[in-house]
């Protein structure tokens, strides 16, 4: 859905500051609709919570494509007030989801290796039209196959089992909202956690539609087909990286610092080859790789969390988290789309791999907290 509305205001305006209006929205969105999931959480089940949401943006995203077909040139404002309402319920899927997994299991591991390539083979569908079918069938037939999509996600959430929750009555909405963040600044690990996550927030960036769109423009002259291409390579490294999680997740609860470590040399080392070598089929071999082996650390790093907070107050530290990342996502992707319009994507690139080496550096040192 992203990519589709995405790719339009590009090839219209052809500006990479323009093009980022979308995501910029969807995660200024984002972040009301998180700070709200500690007070939602405590009223309703987790499992209700999901229903609701997949259920609500799948009718929106049929009043949008409806809007486009009638109104062909509806405003950008129009576009995106429908697109901030869709992002306003899809804040609340993702600190649900980390919360909703510790319900389920046991094996932390393995459930956030599986989760992880349940997610992106959704994902990697999404690429695939996204980019491919955009070229080929144009906006709003592709905007049809995604409402499909959602259709089929919210049948799929409904038979989730239900995850017992105690309604908080005593606790104020504003005990509640802070909650998680008196939790954060007492325990180590966590706000460790959040202050190495700023540099690979800023590194990921390059991987943000808009940045690879212009890569692919600039540095590699191919067409927006060729796009969708490289969007899902990245999403099938990903899923590969996940099934190699899942298999070795005994060896990785061993050695989470190192595994952690060796993910973030080996993508800026990938990264710095995809400047050297600017040819379209090593970057998508390297875009695979990167996809993998970003899960050697990602697995880890979301297990660590899950094991060092009560179940009760997941969703509380999940909502923190996913708060912060939404404010630093907003901040640094209009200063990363500036440095990409102004000096260059290759710029970007460079800077991308020297956030993951000082993110490297920073595990290393604090590697007492992670063991």
């Amino acid at each position: 859905m992203e990519v589709l509305i995405i790719a339009n205001i590009y090839l219209t305006s052809k500006s990479v500051v323009s093009s980022s209006i979308i995501p910029l929205l969807m995660s200024g969105t984002s972040f009301i609709s998180t700070l709200l999931v500690p007070l939602v959480s405590k009223r309703f089940a987790l499992n209700k919570i999901m229903l609701f949401s997949q259920a609500s943006k799948t009718g929106l995203l049929l009043i949008l494509t409806v809007a486009l077909y009638l109104w062909p040139r509806l405003s950008l404002l129009g576009v995106c007030v429908l697109m901030i309402l869709i992002t306003l319920l899809d804040g609340f899927e993702g600190p649900v989801t980390s919360a909703m997994i510790v319900h389920y299991t046991t094996d932390l591991i393995k459930a956030n290796a599986i989760s992880s390539v349940c997610f992106q083979t959704i994902d990697i569908l999404g690429w695939v039209y996204g980019g491919v079918l955009f070229s080929i069938l144009g906006l709003y037939r592709s905007l049809l196959i995604t409402i499909t999509l959602f259709g089929i996600a919210t049948w799929m959430t409904s038979l989730l089992p239900r995850v017992a929750f105690d309604e908080l009555k005593n606790e104020t909405d504003r005990q509640t909202l802070i909650k998680g963040w008196k939790l954060l600044l007492k325990n180590p690990i966590l706000y460790t956690l959040i202050g190495i996550e700023f540099f690979e927030e800023f590194a990921n960036l390059i991987w943000v539609s808009t940045i690879i769109l212009v890569f692919v423009s600039e540095r590699l002259h191919e067409s927006t087909r060729y796009w969708g291409y490289a969007n899902m390579t990245y999403s099938v490294g990903i899923t590969l990286g996940g099934l190699l999680v899942f298999k070795i997740s005994e060896k990785l609860l061993k050695r989470k610092v190192y595994s952690m470590m060796t993910s973030l040399v080996l993508t800026a080392s990938l990264i710095l080859v995809i400047l050297v070598i600017p040819n379209s089929m090593v970057f998508l071999t390297c875009s695979v790789l990167i996809g993998v082996v970003s899960q050697l650390k990602e697995i880890p790093e979301a297990t660590i969390l899950q094991e060092n907070i009560p179940e009760n107050q997941m969703v509380n530290i999940s909502s923190v988290f996913k708060i912060v990342s939404v404010v630093s996502f907003g901040i640094l992707l209009l200063v990363m789309s500036f440095i990409t319009q102004k000096f260059g994507i290759t710029v970007s690139f460079l800077l991308a791999t020297i956030s993951l080496l000082i993110e490297a550096g920073l595990i290393f040192k604090y590697k007492k907290y992670f063991a």
